[in-house]
């Protein structure tokens, strides 16, 4: 069983390594550029491995099970990043075209009809799929740490 402090305390590091240490040259460039989605993921997992060390994985366990849950974490938030950063951005891009068109294309009286359903349909994808992306880091992380002090 994984204890509440565990729990907190991964979702509080994964907030902090995810969003606000990403620059946002890396969340932009990530789908685009090695160096930005391996700068993310080398210094989210860096975060991770510090928490490993002074409170997942405290003295009783040594030092070979948080060099593991830093390397799975590289390894896996990498590939999903690779993924998942290329989709959010081809959806993030339809919001932006159904926005723009909106704005420049439409008449007035229009502006509010066809394109908006649009333009909600595909935030709302977008935002699936950020969230699919957030699922799958914290069901890693668990995992992890689940397999690792089992």
């Amino acid at each position: 069983m994984i204890s509440l402090k565990v729990i907190l305390a991964i979702l509080i590091a994964h907030f902090i390594a995810d969003f606000v240490l990403q620059t946002d040259k890396q969340a932009r460039g990530k789908s685009k550029n090695w160096n930005d989605l391996l700068g993310h993921t080398f210094k989210y997992s860096i975060v991770i491995g510090f928490l490993s060390c002074f409170i997942l994985y405290p003295y009783k366990y040594g030092v070979l099970e948080p060099c593991l849950f830093m390397f799975i974490t590289f390894v896996c938030h990498t590939i999903t990043d690779f993924f998942t950063s290329r989709l959010n951005s081809r959806l993030y891009a339809k919001v932006e075209h159904y926005r723009a068109m909106k704005q420049e294309y439409l008449h007035e009286s229009d502006k509010w009809n066809y394109y908006d359903k649009k333009q909600g349909l595909a935030a709302h994808n977008f935002f699936v799929s950020i969230g699919f992306d957030q699922l799958l880091h914290y069901a890693q992380l668990f995992i992890t740490y689940y397999l690792l002090t089992k």
